[in-house]
């Protein structure tokens, strides 16, 4: 008899319960591992990398040299140490920006208003330029300053940093201005780019290209290697040196507000333009201070920062004249023949006649414009009519910018569809156009522009695009690409007019209102005075003006000189014109000196043309 067994259950085996047990636990520790390696300490291990194994950083280029036309250094470059913070890594350490400012000698509120403003994409912010080997190498041996640097870097240095300072502009950390000025040409701006003037102006032939410094790590074997920086173009520019640092003198010694500009008929090229009160262009370096920006900025001050030889508007007084006289001309009411009676003033028929600096009598055109009698100009500007006189404004360049490579503003002249914007605040009236025939009113003009229009007299009518710049040169071919000069303008008339109006400017200074202090011993010029009231209604305020041209038979520079407040033209503004000119047109070998900058390949410093 069989016996009948149950079946056993098997046994578990006890591996199979510990694995669970085991690995689970270990699977769990490895996620909260996970989970704090990618999510807690992700921002810090992130920065550690991008710290610690960059195989690759831009070098600054260094920018182009800025010369004058003959060759003579304006703008360099020198190496320079430059410390430097990443916003974000300094913001969780504020002991760090405490010890760098130590270090710096430097308050603790200056590097912070440094870094806000050169910050730029989280990019490090220079905070200071120039520093000494002791503070450069004190930061670089530091270990306890995360996101600041210390390097060396080729930076702006200029040689003339006050007589310059209007035309040049300055460099500065980039913005999102200068992003997307060079988007066109699928650039990325540099650590430092042109903020103003000329700097901004051809940011893209200075710039250069930067170069590029690599690590590349092989095992344990680190192989260093080099891609240098491209520098930038060279820019010469159509400015005298020696010119320009004269007649910001001229300006300076007198103390007054004002500008000077010299231009060459022939050509359009800007010789000198100066603006006073000028400013040291030192003080961008490493960011403009709000102290110094509100200094340059304060109307009490004198207004530093303005450009008054672009930016500058004002009445031009009888230096307008000259236009009222082509307006005349152009509608067949002037020529040599032409005589007005002057009794001492101009009468609208009604209302107060407006006053003439004399009693002329009977008057024709050439003692006109060498007594500047306001009578015969009034005349000539109603006779001529509005239309007429707001073309002839126009087609002389005013109320218009002219081209320059630099902030210009365009000024007034007071068209029907100028005046209809406020007929109220802007009515129109004949005593209106005859105060504008003598540069009276609504109109407002600069510097430039009056020097332009004086240029285009000199050259028979024909008026060029003013510039700045003369040629480039490649900073490795060192082939030079000249600046075509650009014809933007013509007056047609006869050549007898042109000879009419100069004959008569050249009248002013041999016997009219400029003779005191505008003649030159041994030479020949010609210009016009004028005196622009301005203010309040008796408040006696004149702007001195004075436009020439030099020489009388073959012109080789046209000029505008204008003093804030000064008094009279013919006293104030007159004499200013007068140094500049006998400076270079008088001075020892100036005509020597001047055909060696024109002529071919004749300096190998200066651009061939």
């Amino acid at each position: 008899m069989s016996v009948l067994h149950a079946p056993r259950t098997p046994e578990v085996d006890r591996r199979l319960i510990w694995f669970p047990i085991v690995i689970v636990p270990m699977f769990v520790v490895l996620f909260l591992r996970l989970w704090y390696i990618q999510v807690v300490k992700a921002p810090e291990l992130i920065e550690s990398a991008s710290q610690t194994r960059r195989m690759s950083v831009d070098k600054l280029a260094p920018r182009g040299t800025i010369r004058d036309r003959k060759g003579k250094v304006i703008a360099g470059v020198r190496p320079e140490y430059v410390v430097s913070v990443t916003p974000s890594t300094v913001k969780k350490s504020p002991e760090v920006i405490e010890k760098v400012a130590r270090i710096l000698g430097m308050p603790v509120e200056e590097v912070l208003a440094r870094i806000k403003k050169g910050s730029y994409k989280n990019l490090p912010a220079p905070i200071k330029l120039g520093v000494s080997i002791e503070a450069a190498s004190q930061i670089a041996e530091a270990s306890d300053l995360p996101g600041v640097s210390v390097e060396e870097k080729p930076m702006r240095r200029y040689v003339d940093s006050a007589n310059f300072s209007h035309l040049l502009g300055y460099v500065g950390t980039p913005t999102e201005v200068e992003e997307k000025k060079l988007e066109p040409y699928e650039l990325k701006p540099a650590e430092f780019v042109g903020r103003a003037g000329l700097e901004a102006a051809y940011e893209v032939q200075l710039m250069g290209r930067p170069g590029k410094e690599t690590i590349e790590k092989r095992g344990t074997a680190v192989l260093p290697g080099r891609e240098l920086a491209e520098p930038g173009q060279q820019v010469f520019l159509t400015i005298d040196a020696d010119l320009q640092a004269y007649a910001q003198a001229v300006l300076n010694r007198r103390g007054w507000k004002g500008s000077i500009t010299v231009i060459d008929p022939s050509n359009g090229e800007i010789l000198a333009m100066v603006s006073n009160p000028t400013f040291d262009m030192s003080l961008y370096d490493g960011g403009l201070s709000d102290e110094d920006y509100a200094r340059l900025n304060d109307r009490s001050r004198g207004l530093a920062a303005l450009n008054r030889a672009t930016s500058g508007l004002y009445a031009p007084g009888s230096t307008y004249k000259i236009i009222t006289a082509i307006a005349a001309y152009r509608e067949h009411k002037l020529d040599t023949g032409t005589s007005v009676y002057c009794p001492g003033f101009f009468s609208f028929g009604r209302g107060r006649p407006l006053k003439c600096m004399s009693t002329h009598g009977p008057t024709g055109f050439m003692g006109a414009m060498a007594k500047s009698c306001n009578t015969f100009f009034c005349t000539m500007g109603t006779r001529a009519g509005e239309d007429a006189m707001m073309q002839a404004a126009l087609d002389c360049g005013l109320g218009n910018r002219t081209g320059i490579e630099i902030p210009e503003r365009r000024g007034t002249i007071p068209t029907k569809k100028w005046r209809d914007i406020d007929p109220v605040n802007r009515s129109w009236n004949l005593g209106q156009l005859a105060n504008m025939s003598i540069g009276q009113g609504y109109i407002t003009t600069n510097t430039l522009q009056m020097a332009n229009m004086m240029a285009m007299v000199a050259n028979n009518g024909v008026r060029y695009k003013p510039h700045l710049v003369r040629a480039f040169r490649d900073s490795l071919s060192l082939k030079d690409q000249m600046v075509t000069p650009e014809v933007v303008g013509k007056i047609e008339a006869d050549d007898s007019f042109w000879r009419m109006l100069r004959e008569s400017l050249v009248g002013v200074i041999d016997h009219g209102t400029a003779q005191r202090f505008a003649s030159i011993p041994g030479l020949s010029w010609g210009g016009k005075t004028g005196s622009a009231e301005h203010g309040a209604k008796g408040a006696n305020n004149t702007h001195a003006w004075f436009v020439g041209f030099a020489p009388a038979d073959k012109p080789r520079l046209a000029i505008c000189a204008m003093a804030e407040d000064a008094g009279h033209g013919g006293d104030a503004a007159a004499p200013l014109a007068a140094e500049v000119v006998a400076h270079y047109l008088m001075r020892p070998a100036a005509a020597a000196s001047n055909r060696v900058a024109s002529s071919a390949g004749s300096n190998p410093r200066s651009p061939r043309g």
